[in-house]
């Protein structure tokens, strides 16, 4: 055996680039790479103390007919500072990292080679120096080096280009051809559309361009900075004993410090001088700072939600969901704490982790590094968002508090910030369309005032809890109160509506209803006048009347049961439409879909030459739109849902077009009932389906309003309550802050303020009712009047009171007992639910 020491060649086989550039990685994040390195000048030069003035990065992209010829050229350029020949040779060399691990971006000049390969097979990168005279030129030809086996590239030092004077540009070019795995990787990067590439660079690099740190060009057109649609920071909801919570939570904080290596990146203990595995003496402290907010948005969405979380300016995740919202406990389990809301969430944020490693195409954070572990803590904490969940008391992360002001929408209005309408038939609000929320977002993204900021979506905020009240103008000059549609003051006859007199040697201002001039005696009425169609009754009139000889209704009055009178006399209901309503029909074929739009009327929907209202009206056409009278006396007295009417109409519209059922293949199963099954199945089950766990449900958070309000019911006489509970009521009160975690120790103090009211179980509940009703009645909590009842005898007043009493008393043990019972029969659960539907009605607003 030869004895002395032998020399491998340690270069890669040339066919290691081509396999580099079937890394999977995604055409717009290719693009990123290429933009990063760009950054990355500019970062260089910041940390040099050299000056770049309006930092700008261009980037031409080919268009699809050059693609399709095989021509074109993908070229970014910046004006940072330039390369040298020696930092232009480690750019492009497959696995470089720069020394610098802690402040760049690029990182890896793998991922350059990656980017470009993929887009081409030819990638040329010009750089020029400020203070030098001449540029540096390289080209990379990937199908070159694979002919000839070896990495050794020609360099060139040139004359710098016009207009170059200093920057790097990069231009790649020679697309695949067919058969090659890239041959459409540069086309699906130019299929997504010049508008959205640049929407998605304005989303990825948001914080950068919002503080104009840099300006970002492709094919001359700027990329625009996202922004999140989220409230001020002013805005706040109240929770108890969490007090005022902002929508926005803003955080700059050092988490950690730790000493790193510059030339490897291990970490140091802190009285070592040198670097253990490399032995370097280049040492520097890395400060794990976290900084940004999380906040809430103005609208909720199924998947428009989460945390972009930001290295260096670059959004590596977007809309990071499952680091913030999923917690694995102790036992490897996953907790889903966000959203609880059917799946739609609103909190979103951006979070910059600088300090945190990526994977090398940076796709993602290393999520098993102590730095990303440690600045999880810091965000969302050790335990569960749920407050009730172990260890959550100990939780005092941003995230946590957001989450404990924001984490479901039940009350639209201010309560829970959410934008709805009054609903004058329930007394509550409810929410408003999602199509007047595209609407508005739309506005903001054009960001018009009052939509790009929140003036004009508060104002929904503020009007879900404010029961419309009618405009009584009031007149200039008297001061008095008219109608709206009064058009002279009944008071003192002034104008309010003007017209302009038709006689032009007049033309004094007179009421928009005269029908002479009082100055100069002219007739306002056209005399050339076509006979008029009245809009009410459909009777044909002639052209002199005001008003219709049939019905006497003005020449201009609305029908009311018009389509367009309704529209703009309702709110549109998201729970009651059906989007592209298609069902099972008789021979297993789909119905066409259809767009089921409905709307709840403000006003009855009363038809001409008729007292009583009717309960809905409906236009079929392309779409069905049914408008709703909900106050109607079929959905409070007969206890049908408006659920079932509208079913019933859909049906019987999906019945008219599929009438070559009717024959005798499918005899009795093309049917209207059939029919409104499968609707109401299908949209509703889980609404309409009155299943003892949700009447359960219902019974919870009635007793939690209740218990809510005890301390406020009882003020006077809260010591006297609690002496007068019997012993195994107290027993039961102890045992339930036991099971709360509450500390029993406090029990004397909460004697005194009544927080222990909170803790009662509904038996006892319902005791305190039948010892105390007129604490709940009379408008504390229920609306009914008990002691406010006047002017009758004793003789009368105590029947009725008793009666009162026991009505109350009655619904109550009904559901208190239910709410214990854990395998109800159908009466006794359908029972519980009328006497707690009785409850919730008489709950004063």
């Amino acid at each position: 055996m030869n004895e002395h020491n032998l020399i491998f060649d340690f270069t890669p086989d040339p066919n290691v680039l081509i396999a580099l550039t079937h890394t999977a990685i995604l055409p717009l994040d290719a693009l990123c790479e290429l933009i990063d390195n760009c950054i990355d000048s500019f970062q260089y030069a910041t940390l040099s103390g050299l000056k770049i003035e309006n930092p700008i990065i261009l980037i031409d992209l080919p268009r699809p007919s050059e693609l399709s010829r095989r021509e074109g050229v993908i070229r970014i350029r910046d004006n940072g500072p330039g390369l040298t020949p020696e930092m232009a040779e480690k750019i492009i060399r497959a696995g470089y990292s720069s020394k610098n691990k802690f402040d760049s971006l690029g990182l890896f000049g793998m991922g350059f080679n990656i980017s470009t390969g993929k887009l081409g097979r030819i990638t040329k990168l010009y750089t020029a120096r400020k203070e030098e005279s001449q540029a540096t030129e390289v080209t990379i030809d990937l199908a070159e080096i694979t002919r000839s086996g070896k990495y050794e590239l020609e360099g060139y030092r040139t004359s710098k280009r016009d207009g170059v004077g200093h920057g790097t540009v990069i231009e790649v070019s020679g697309w695949w051809p067919e058969g090659n795995s890239n041959s459409q990787f540069v086309k699906r990067l130019i299929q997504y559309g010049l508008p959205t590439i640049r929407t998605e660079i304005g989303r990825r690099y948001a914080t950068l361009l919002r503080d104009k740190k840099v300006r970002i060009l492709v094919n001359n057109e700027p990329c625009e900075a996202f922004h999140h649609c989220v409230w001020h920071d002013t805005r706040t909801v109240e929770r108890r004993g969490w007090g005022q919570i902002p929508a926005v939570i803003r955080f700059d904080k050092v988490i950690y410090n730790q000493k790193k290596c510059s030339n490897c990146g291990s970490e140091i203990m802190s009285e070592m001088d040198e670097c253990p595995s490399c032995e370097s003496s280049s040492i520097r402290t890395v400060e794990e700072r976290v900084t940004g907010w999380i906040g809430i948005q103005r609208f909720d969405d199924s998947t428009n939600y989460g945390i972009d979380i930001i290295r260096n300016g670059r959004a590596i995740r977007i809309a990071e969901k499952s680091a913030f919202f999923e917690f694995v406990d102790e036992f490897k389990k996953t907790i889903y704490d966000y959203p609880a809301d059917q799946n739609y969430g609103r909190i979103v944020g951006e979070v910059h982790l600088n300090h945190v490693p990526v994977d090398f195409l940076k796709q993602d954070y290393m999520r098993t590094s102590p730095e990303w572990l440690r600045a999880l803590v810091y965000l969302r904490g050790e335990s569960s968002l749920q407050p009730k969940q172990p260890n959550a008391d100990r939780n005092e992360s941003p995230m946590f508090r957001l989450y404990q002001g924001y984490r479901r929408v039940r009350n639209f209005g201010k309560a829970d910030m959410y934008m709805g309408y009054y609903d004058p038939e329930t007394n509550e609000p409810k929410r408003i369309s999602r199509d007047i929320e595209r609407e508005y977002y739309a506005k903001f993204l054009k960001k018009m005032p009052g939509y790009f900021d929140d003036m004009e979506w508060w104002k929904l905020v503020e009007q879900a809890t404010t029961p419309p009240i009618q405009e009584l103008p009031e007149c200039p000059s008297c001061g008095a109160q008219n109608l709206k549609e009064r058009d002279t003051c009944e008071v003192c006859g002034d104008v309010l509506i003007p017209k302009n007199c038709i006689n032009p040697d007049c033309n004094n201002q007179i009421p928009k209803s005269a029908l002479s001039c009082p100055f100069c005696g002219i007739s306002q009425v056209p005399k050339i006048e076509e006979p008029w169609i009245c809009l009410v009754c459909s009777t044909k009139n002639i052209a002199g009347n005001t008003t219709c000889s049939h019905c006497g209704s003005d020449r201009n009055s609305e029908n009311v049961l018009s389509r367009d009178y309704l529209l703009k006399n309702s709110n549109k209901s998201d729970e009651l439409s059906m989007p592209g309503c298609s069902i099972l029909l008789a021979d297993g074929s789909y119905s066409s879909p259809i767009d089921v739009n409905t709307f709840i009327t403000v006003n009855p929907t009363i038809p001409f030459n008729q007292t009583e209202g009717i309960p809905l009206v409906v236009f079929k056409g392309e779409e069905i739109d049914i408008f709703i009278d909900k106050a109607h006396k079929v959905f409070r007295a007969f206890r049908i849902r408006p659920e079932q009417m509208i079913a019933a109409e859909v049906a019987l519209y999906i019945y008219d077009m599929n009438r070559q059922l009717t024959v005798k293949q499918y005899q009795g199963q093309h049917t209207l009932t059939n029919l409104e099954w499968q609707i109401l199945k299908s949209k509703w089950s889980e609404v309409l389906e009155d299943n003892a766990d949700k009447i359960r449900a219902d019974i919870n958070s009635l007793f939690d309003s209740i218990k809510e309000r005890l301390p406020l019911l009882f003020g006077n006489v809260i010591p006297d309550v609690f002496d007068d509970l019997p012993e195994d009521e107290k027993k039961n009160l102890v045992i339930n802050m036991l099971g709360k975690g509450e500390d029993i120790s406090r029990i004397g103090e909460m004697r005194i303020d009544g927080t222990y009211l909170k803790y009662l179980d509904e038996e006892t509940i319902t005791g305190l009712f039948n010892k105390y009703p007129d604490r709940f009645l009379d408008g504390n909590f229920w609306i009914v009047p008990f002691t406010g009842i006047s002017g009758l005898p004793d003789t009368v007043l105590a029947p009725i009171q008793s009666r009162i009493k026991q009505t109350f008393g009655n619904c109550l043990s009904d559901i208190s007992g239910f709410a214990r019972d854990r395998s109800p029969e159908p009466g006794i659960s359908q029972r519980a639910r009328m006497s707690l539907d009785y409850l919730v009605q008489k709950v004063a607003k």
